[in-house]
């Protein structure tokens, strides 16, 4: 599956243009309706990349996250229980960092047993125990 830079075949650097012309040309080849096979997951991946890439706050959140990922040695701020969070919105739990920024985890992410969340301002990360 790889990151949704990779299931909209772009680069974490492409500008939003760039990321909605790959998202609309993929999202034409994949429909469920043009093709037989296993297409209903790729077009549901694909709708769900851009979801996440399309908005720059969520994008930001995104690229944290990523970021946390991809260094193997994590600057673990805090370690926190989903009840230590704020149920921000619907959707949407928060925890606030030393610097200031805001961890954001998604209701839909929430049901991992462990995930590690970036701040959105500083490389601090947490790790969410449930």
């Amino acid at each position: 599956m790889g990151d949704y830079y990779t299931v909209l075949q772009c680069d974490k650097t492409a500008s939003a243009e760039e990321l909605k012309r790959s998202y609309q040309r993929l999202l034409l080849s994949s429909h469920p309706d043009k093709n037989d096979d296993d297409s209903d997951e790729k077009f549901l991946l694909i709708q769900k990349a851009w979801s996440v890439l399309r908005e720059p706050e969520s994008r930001k959140q995104y690229d944290a996250t990523l970021t946390c990922q991809e260094h193997t040695e994590v600057l673990l701020y805090d370690t926190v229980s989903l009840s230590d969070m704020t149920l921000a919105s619907e959707d949407i739990y928060t925890y606030s960092c030393r610097c200031g920024g805001t961890y954001k985890l998604e209701n839909s992410e929430a049901i991992q047993k462990n995930i590690y969340i970036g701040c959105d301002e500083c490389s601090f990360s947490i790790l969410v125990k449930r």
